[in-house]
Order: structure tokens, then C-alpha cells, then sequence
């Protein structure tokens, strides 16, 4: 059975040990060769075909490594060759079978999906809806009239409406959703001792947008903020708190970012505060906003798509050396562009509220990013290219998926995952549409007969 531990994707850092080195390129070569691997669709790669936790390979990166030797770009497709007649994780399936059919070559837990069989159980699927969405368990009454219904797919319906406009999803489920996202920090967020910003308008905006019908995109271009008592508000926000030092330290607070620089989440005065903190290139930000809003996380080599001549080494860290290059060749050039925005500014931040603001010619690199291989000369544009990709919309859905199923799309369910995000622009990139959608699939509400 396949796990959920094996989701977007496959191979790309192959840090072997020896003479052979990482490369990007690896990802390519591999994808060129199994080309029906789940990770070739997207080209997001993670480190979990060939190791354990990098640079530790599992038995598969064992029997890889036995027959690597030399540059890897040159000997990594003679070397797949050899091992894919081995079962290198002993659990009775070849390699190239498990490649090629959704198992994990070094992982006997996981073995490709078996054809599954599954019926829609509507009392089933109530019984999670209400549990996912209403925060509530369904009654007994309830699964009797499911049960004894002609056509129970209204009821569900119009039960999910109701749950969908509940204080339980929007003020507290969604709000678990955002917390990876935002990160509060009571030492430094609101209500600590030392207060750089206000996060509290982060779980607001996150709550509005995901919920009552509103164009997820949002959440990576809205130039307006929640206030307290849920009414969305235009313009540039004042702190609650005038700066003081003392026992309490207040900095920051408020939305100080002049709307037309503002592009949602990724730029409220905690978000680029807390990840970009003293940085001038805001490696951090960039690939916050990566991993989070389009579900590609550099430290486990996903979504890496290097850019010629980069990294720069622009701010001097030493990124130029190989074994840090095959990140930051794609790392780089993504942050480039938060680089006009102002993490942590403590003297100015006192007197004029400035952590989270926007200085034109703060770096001489800010016109020079790149996301996803498209050339951007701004933040606005980056954000754009962002929310319009393929990887936002799989990202809103497998976030919905996982929320409610607390594991990752297995294989058999791929073609419904699929359809969940690709019918997210016929939804007007409305979250509860989609969600009307998925609890009518079999993988909510399906199971063995």
C-alpha cells in the first residue's frame, strides 16, 4: 500500500557519498528516464527516494551509490539501470516497479497501490464533515435521516454550507491551518515583552480570504487587512501601541505598508519582520512563502529550478560553493525580490514604525529576481506569477486534503486530487466550492465494500 509519506515527489539531491556530488541537474536526468513518476509530473523533488534524512541514504541510495562513481551528471542513468531489477528495501517489489507505479524503492512500508475498490458511504462522509468543518460530532438523528434519504448528497451539502460559515472553521480550524504560515512568537508577536509586530492581522486575513466564497489568489495579492471586528479595511493601519522601551518593548504594530506594495500574506509587517528580520536578501521570506503558499520546500530540495550564473553571492555568505549552490542557485534569485522590503529596523522602527515598509533602492538587486524560470522585476509581479501557477492551486488542495484526511493523497486517489485543483479557476478559487466538491469524492467519503 502506498504511504502518504511518499507525496509530490522524488529524487534530486542524490548526496552521495565518495566521489560523487549533488547536482541539480539530477532531478532532469532521473525525470528523463521515468518520466510516469509522480515527482517527474510536477518537477518537485524531496531527498526521500534515496535517503533517509540527507545525507543518510536508505537501501535504495545504498544500491545506488555502490554503482556511482565519477561526475553524476554522466554515470547517474547507467547506475538506475543497474539497480532496477534489485528490490533494494527487501519488501518483494523491483525497484522499477515501485519507480514507476507509486512505491518507494528504500521504503518496504510503502509499495505501490494495488487497484482499490471503494463505494461513497454518505453517513461516512457526514459523520467527517461534521467533524472536519462543524468541529462537532453528527447525531443520531442526523444519520438517520442520511440513511434513510433517496438522495442524501443535499443534506451533506447543505450541512457543509452551515458548517463553512461557523466561528468554529473560520475562527478556529482555518486558523490552525495558518498557523505554519505565520508562525506567531509570543516572545515577539503580540502580547509579548517585546513586540515587533501584530500577528493577529495575519490569522484575520488568512480566516477572510479562505472562507465565504472569496478568490484564494488573495492571499498573495490582497492590498487591504481585517480589522478586529471582521470588516476589511483599506489604507495604511496605525499601531495600537505608541512605541515604548522598558519591561515592555513595543516596535512595531499596526499595517504600515503602503497598500500598493502589499501582496497579502507575504507582506504584513510579522511576516516580513519575523523572516526577515536584519537580512538584506531575505533567503528566509522568500522561501517561507515557497514551502507555504506553493507546497515547494528547498531544505528537503523541492522546487528547485536553478537559475544560469546564480547564486551571486550577493550579500558575501559564501553561497557560491558548489554543495551550497545546487540551493541557491534557485534559493537567490527567488528572495531578490523582497529585498525592497524592511524586516527589522529597531532605531527607525521606534520613531517611524518601519519594520514591514517598502524602500525603493534598498539593494541594488531587487529588480533581478526569479520565480519558477520567469524573470521578475518586482515583488507585485513575483506574487503574480505565484498565485496564477499550478503549484498555488495544488497547494490550496492538498492543504484542504490534508486538513481533513490527516495524510497526503495516496496514488489510487490522484485523479480525484487532480480534479480538486484543477477546477479551482471554475470555482473562482473559492475554498468552500472546492470543498463542496471534494466531500462529494470518494476518497472523503469512499470506502471498501
Amino acid at each position: 500500500m502506498i504511504s502518504h509519506l511518499l507525496r509530490r515527489s522524488w529524487l534530486l539531491l542524490l548526496m552521495l557519498a565518495g566521489t560523487v556530488s549533488a547536482t541539480p541537474e539530477s532531478t532532469p536526468i532521473f525525470c528523463q528516464k521515468y518520466p510516469k513518476s509522480l515527482g517527474c509530473e510536477t518537477q518537485q523533488a524531496s531527498c526521500n527516494i534515496c535517503h533517509t534524512t540527507a545525507p543518510a541514504v536508505n537501501p535504495y541510495g545504498e544500491d545506488l551509490t555502490k554503482n556511482l562513481s565519477g561526475n553524476i551528471n554522466v554515470v547517474l542513468l547507467e547506475a538506475l539501470d543497474k539497480i532496477e531489477n534489485l528490490d533494494s528495501d527487501g519488501d518483494g517489489v523491483k525497484n522499477l516497479d515501485e519507480i514507476l507505479n507509486g512505491g518507494a524503492p528504500g521504503n518496504k512500508a510503502v509499495k505501490p497501490e494495488s487497484k482499490v475498490s471503494l463505494t461513497y458511504d454518505p453517513v461516512q462522509a457526514y459523520k467527517r464533515l461534521k467533524g472536519v468543518y462543524c468541529g462537532e460530532s453528527a447525531t443520531y438523528e442526523e444519520l438517520e435521516q442520511i440513511r434513510k434519504a433517496a438522495d442524501p448528497k443535499p443534506l451533506l451539502h447543505t450541512e457543509l454550507t452551515r458548517c463553512l460559515d461557523t466561528p468554529y472553521w473560520k475562527n478556529e480550524a482555518l486558523q490552525r491551518l495558518a498557523d505554519k504560515k505565520i508562525q506567531p512568537l509570543a516572545a515577539v508577536g503580540f502580547g509579548g515583552n517585546v513586540v515587533i509586530a501584530d500577528y493577529r492581522f495575519d490569522y484575520r486575513l488568512f480566516s477572510y480570504i479562505m472562507s465565504g466564497d472569496r478568490d484564494a489568489r488573495e492571499l498573495l495579492s490582497a492590498q487591504y487587512h481585517i480589522d478586529i471586528n471582521g470588516n476589511k479595511v483599506e489604507g495604511a493601519l496605525a499601531r495600537e501601541e505608541q512605541a515604548q522601551i522598558g519591561q515592555r518593548i513595543v516596535i512595531g504594530g499596526g499595517q504600515p505598508l503602503d497598500p500598493a506594495r502589499r501582496a497579502g500574506m507575504m507582506t504584513t509587517q510579522w511576516f516580513l519582520a519575523f523572516y526577515t528580520m536584519f537580512s538584506p536578501l531575505p533567503r528566509n521570506t522568500a522561501s517561507q512563502v515557497y514551502r507555504e503558499y506553493l507546497g515547494m520546500d528547498i531544505a528537503k530540495g523541492e522546487g528547485l529550478m536553478p537559475v544560469a550564473n546564480e547564486p551571486k553571492d550577493v550579500d558575501n555568505r559564501k553561497v557560491a560553493q558548489p554543495d551550497c549552490a545546487v540551493c541557491h542557485s534557485t534559493l537567490d534569485p527567488l528572495a531578490y525580490s523582497f529585498s525592497s522590503y524592511v524586516g527589522i529596523e529597531t532605531v527607525q522602527a521606534f520613531l517611524f514604525n518601519s519594520n514591514g515598509t517598502y524602500r525603493a533602492n534598498r539593494t541594488a538587486y531587487a529588480n533581478q529576481g526569479v520565480i519558477m524560470g520567469a524573470p521578475v522585476p518586482d515583488l507585485l509581479t513575483w506574487a503574480d506569477k505565484a498565485r496564477n501557477s499550478e503549484a498555488f492551486k495544488k497547494n490550496i488542495a492538498r492543504m484542504m486534503f490534508t486538513q481533513a484526511l490527516s495524510r497526503e493523497p495516496m496514488a489510487h486517489e490522484k485523479a480525484e486530487f487532480d480534479a480538486l485543483w484543477q477546477g479551482l479557476p471554475a470555482d473562482n478559487y473559492s475554498v468552500n466550492k472546492m470543498l463542496h466538491r471534494f466531500v462529494d469524492s470518494l476518497a472523503f467519503g469512499g470506502r471498501q465494500p
